[in-house]
């Protein structure tokens, strides 16, 4: 056959999709697993549905948006209100522009405020070698505004620690803006203006039936090319292609692995083996805050937590406010995140769904009566792409070459967002159909 996809994650269907769209249809998707999707799962009951893991996407997406179409998901567009973003921060819920105008929030000291929008007036050459996204910040927008800058987009995205993630590789849009303008607030401006007429704007949307729905609509387009409850347990080349052994043998000229680096180290040689158990990922846990009566949650999309609050939670989603029907009429539902890298050790703790209650009472700033209550403990957790991740990078590419018919998918490697992973899948699935030309 041409492609085997280990791994029915949304990476690993993402891939199979792509790839049978670029015209290879000879393709399987192996997963160990009863239920495709991997963290992607929707857990419902007493009317309520909570995402654990990624609950919403930006669409349209030159990469995702064909896929979704292709399998007929169906997406639904949060109301406009949930553009709107908030930062709990010197103990208060503070509303912040989804812009360059965010400088101008009254979390920030005048002088903070100038030294940030001075930065549209200097000239800044990104380093050559990765530094953390905490210094990348700061040089442009001075500490204060950088710092906080930084945190924001750690905790929101990665659930990680700024002084250690790569501003390179978590975020690579902002080095480019920054090399090809100069300053970031050029940069953005710029990509405003430059934007074309008539172009639908991107907002966020979600799956009507969940997260769990949209991977079966993806096995269902898939049909027979879709094996559940089929653990691999090696992957090997042979003179005549690629071996993926389990509960039976299938041979292919390609073989793509998207389950996580240290389950995939477990599959291969000692050498490519051991470059992949070096990845590293921060352990989070979500907790479904859910409850009947009147509006409690403000209207929007959420709220980060900025940093030296003293809390646990990283962020609240306001689940019922983007996305209705996740709870029934009259009811409230909040997802909050908690743990992360800067406190691993709290995704273990039997008294997570408590905290979570009682920060967001303090969020919110009123009592909260919860008859829905539900508790995800991410183990592996989110990948994080601390500095080093780039020559990791690197590295397993070199390793690649020498294992041709073989790559490496998923949110581990080039990107955490829904987006990222249709964008991956399509690299790889032009990989595939260029060796199968």
């Amino acid at each position: 056959m041409s492609l085997v996809v280990v791994g029915g994650g949304l990476s690993g269907l993402f891939t199979a999709i792509a790839t049978i769209a670029a015209g290879e249809d000879d393709v399987v998707v192996v997963e160990k697993s009863d239920r495709p999707g991997g963290v992607a799962e929707t857990i419902s009951h007493d009317g309520f549905s909570l995402e654990p893991a990624v609950g919403s996407m930006t669409l349209p997406h030159p990469h995702l948006s064909p896929i979704l179409d292709l399998i007929g998901a169906e997406m639904v567009a949060a109301p406009a209100e949930a553009a709107t973003r908030y930062l709990f921060v010197d103990g208060r819920l503070v509303e912040i522009p989804a812009s360059p105008r965010a400088l101008l929030a009254p979390v920030l000291s005048w002088r903070g405020r100038v030294r940030a929008m001075g930065e549209v007036l200097r000239s800044s050459t990104p380093p050559i070698d990765e530094v953390t996204l905490a210094r990348f910040c700061t040089q442009h927008f001075g500490d204060e505004v950088g710092q906080l800058m930084a945190w924001l987009m750690a905790s929101g995205v990665f659930a990680g620690d700024p002084d250690l993630l790569s501003a390179q590789a978590a975020f690579p849009q902002l080095v480019t803006m920054a090399r090809d303008h100069g300053s970031l607030i050029r940069g953005m401006m710029r990509r405003r203006r430059d934007r074309p007429t008539g172009l639908a704007r991107p907002r966020v949307h979600y799956p009507a039936a969940g997260l769990t729905e949209l991977a079966r609509r993806a096995t269902r387009f898939l049909g027979s090319r879709y094996r559940g409850g089929f653990e691999v347990a090696s992957v090997r080349r042979d003179r005549a292609g690629w071996v993926v052994a389990g509960p039976e043998v299938l041979r292919a000229r390609s073989v793509v692995v998207s389950t996580h680096p240290l389950e995939a180290a477990t599959l291969f040689d000692e050498e490519l083996g051991a470059q992949l158990a070096k990845a590293r990922s921060a352990p989070v846990a979500v907790v479904g805050l859910g409850g009947r009566g009147e509006q409690v949650v403000p209207n929007g999309l959420g709220a980060l937590v900025g940093p030296g609050e003293g809390l646990a939670s990283l962020g609240f989603l306001f689940e019922s406010e983007y996305a209705p029907e996740r709870a029934p009429e009259q009811s409230w539902l909040i997802k909050v995140i908690a743990g992360g890298a800067t406190q691993p050790d709290l995704v273990e703790s039997d008294r997570i769904a408590e905290i979570a209650r009682s920060e967001a009472e303090r969020v919110l700033s009123r009592e909260l009566d919860p008859s829905f209550i539900e508790v995800a403990r991410h183990r592996r957790g989110i990948p994080q792409y601390n500095v080093g991740h780039v020559r990791w990078l690197e590295t397993l590419d070199l390793l690649l070459e020498d294992r041709p018919g073989l790559d490496l998918t998923g949110w581990s490697y080039r990107g955490v967002g829904v987006g990222h992973l249709a964008t991956d899948a399509r690299r790889v699935a032009a990989r595939v159909a260029d060796r199968s030309s």
